[in-house]
């Protein structure tokens, strides 16, 4: 069986965890002792410093690196801090070959909506770009109602279950998915894949801040 951990990042960040990968070569190294194939990762600027410097950073880090897979992160155009419109940015996803998104807006202190990125998501749609997001399930419920078509992944949502959250929202929404991180219920994924199909769960590990074998 091959695993693709779709849910981790590495760099420096001001409160590490007790075990971390400062950069890419230490991430490969800790993925190949616990027997992960791949990995859709993102830089700790990214996140916590600014997506302007970790968009760049991770295009560095996973250069000649097949098995890490770079994704973006986003902020609202009107600042043109990343590009001047969602379809610039685009192009420049399509130049250096990433494909996915992820967004922090509490982190970088934005509103997730149709207002902000509405262009966006619309392009997102029609390309099928997935999106990323941490455990916010009134922010995808919302979105999904106006962009049907967008694909959404939330990650992180916490080691107690939070079933009531979101499966009315697998079942309401055909593009909806979960990652499997922090997710600790008995039997809880055996009830996702009877009720939902294995289709809807991705395999996610939220490292640092979860470790690789947990997962």
């Amino acid at each position: 069986m091959k695993f693709l951990d779709c849910n981790c990042y590495f760099g420096y960040v001001g409160l590490p965890a007790f075990r971390y990968a400062k950069n890419s070569d230490e991430l490969v190294n800790e993925l190949n002792f616990c027997g992960i194939d791949k990995a859709l990762v993102y830089h700790s600027s990214m996140r916590f410093d600014s997506p302007v410097v970790g968009n760049k950073l991770i295009l560095e880090e996973v250069r000649n690196k097949p098995n890490l897979i770079p994704s973006w992160s986003i902020l609202p155009f009107q600042t043109h801090e990343l590009a001047r419109s969602a379809d610039e940015f685009l192009e420049e996803m399509k130049k250096n070959h990433v494909k996915v998104l992820r967004a922090f807006p509490d982190e970088h202190r934005y509103f997730l909506d149709e207002l902000t990125f509405g262009h966006l998501f619309e392009l997102m749609e029609d390309k099928s770009i997935p999106l990323f997001i941490r455990s916010n399930w009134e922010t995808a419920d919302k979105l999904l109602k106006s962009f049907k078509k967008l694909i959404i992944v939330i990650t992180s949502h916490g080691p107690h279950g939070q079933d009531r959250y979101f499966r009315p929202l697998l079942e309401q929404y055909e593009n909806l998915y979960i990652d499997t991180s922090s997710y600790i219920l008995d039997r809880g994924i055996e009830s996702l894949v009877e009720n939902f199909s294995y289709k809807r769960i991705l395999f996610g590990s939220g490292y640092p801040e979860n470790y690789f074998g947990s997962s």
